[in-house]
């Protein structure tokens, strides 16, 4: 009698077991594997094998680092997640792997530690799915949000979360420096020349800022034709209006758009970190007030936010005589 339920139940846990092998190999769109206490792979599915492209033969018995790109292997993250899943039970990542042909893709997974029958750490079980497509659409959404559809720039959101950051980052005793970009009669030229031609010279006035930035700065279109570009670790004022002489001698060339030739000049107002203010709020008002100045000086002009404060004193100094 005994002999025969033993029987019986071994035949129901193969059975089981059969059932679960089964349905895991069937899952679609999940890699699903096991490892022993050492992190070598035990069992391998189909939809591991189509996920990185090893066959059963090729894997078993090969640590699961294998699995990982280069960097993530050699800083001790596969030793890493077996430590957290094994303390915690289960560990969840995402990040790139690797394919046996070489190419890198986006998983998200979770690592959980098995169990035998005395309840005995046993081995670890992996379950993944491939979201490379989700991580690039993911990033080409947050590049739509912080970039300007036309020029590609950077927009107003990015600049000013940028400049937040720059503040707290820039090191004692140096000049960070905006540059509030104005293209003069744009409107006349676009409403003259059409939409297609503004968006061409929108285009080109881009590519001639970022050719004269260093990689460390950044340009980006607020609107219209408004550009504003930030540059970090200046240490005299000179340098800072030095720049803006260059930006003023790149437009005085006419603007080339097919065969036409547009003629345009540009007014710029400047603000310098800390002196002109400390806070981003401070500097974005001060840099605007710069390049009204400018404007009312006519075409090709720059203004810095110093030189409207030094003139304020001179006045106040001329009123008191």
């Amino acid at each position: 009698m005994y002999m025969k339920v033993s029987h019986n139940r071994r035949r129901v846990d193969h059975a089981i077991e059969q059932s679960y092998r089964s349905l895991v190999e069937n899952i679609k769109d999940y890699a699903i594997f096991m490892l022993d206490k050492r992190g070598r792979i035990t069992s391998w599915d189909q939809g591991a094998r189509k996920l990185f492209g090893y066959r059963r033969s090729e894997i078993i018995g090969r640590n699961f680092s294998a699995l990982f790109v280069s960097k993530d292997g050699k800083d001790g993250l596969p030793k890493a997640d077996l430590g957290r899943a094994l303390k915690k039970g289960r560990h969840l990542d995402e990040r790139e792997y690797r394919r046996k042909n070489g190419t890198r893709f986006w998983s998200t997974g979770v690592l959980t530690s098995t169990l035998d029958k005395t309840n005995a750490h046993h081995g670890y079980s992996k379950i993944m799915r491939d979201i490379t497509d989700q991580k690039h659409l993911q990033k080409t959404v947050l590049h739509l949000s912080t970039h300007d559809y036309l020029t590609g720039l950077p927009n107003r959101a990015f600049f000013e979360e940028y400049l937040v950051n720059s503040i707290h980052d820039e090191k004692k005793n140096y000049l960070l420096a905006i540059f509030f970009l104005d293209f003069n009669n744009f409107k006349l030229i676009n409403d003259e020349e059409g939409h297609r031609v503004g968006d061409l010279i929108l285009i080109e006035i881009s590519a001639r800022l970022t050719k004269n930035v260093r990689l460390s700065d950044v340009v980006a279109r607020l609107g219209g034709d408004e550009f504003v570009i930030l540059l970090r670790s200046f240490k005299k004022m000179q340098d800072i209006e030095h720049f803006a002489k260059k930006i003023i001698k790149i437009f005085k060339p006419v603007l080339r758009v097919g065969k036409k030739r547009i003629k345009t000049s540009v007014s710029i107002g400047v603000a310098a970190y800390p002196r002109d203010g400390k806070r981003p709020g401070d500097l974005l008002h001060h840099v605007d007030v710069a390049l009204y100045h400018s404007k009312k000086r006519g075409g090709n002009q720059a203004t810095l936010y110093d030189d409207i404060k030094l003139l304020k004193k001179e006045r106040g100094v001329s009123r008191r005589d």
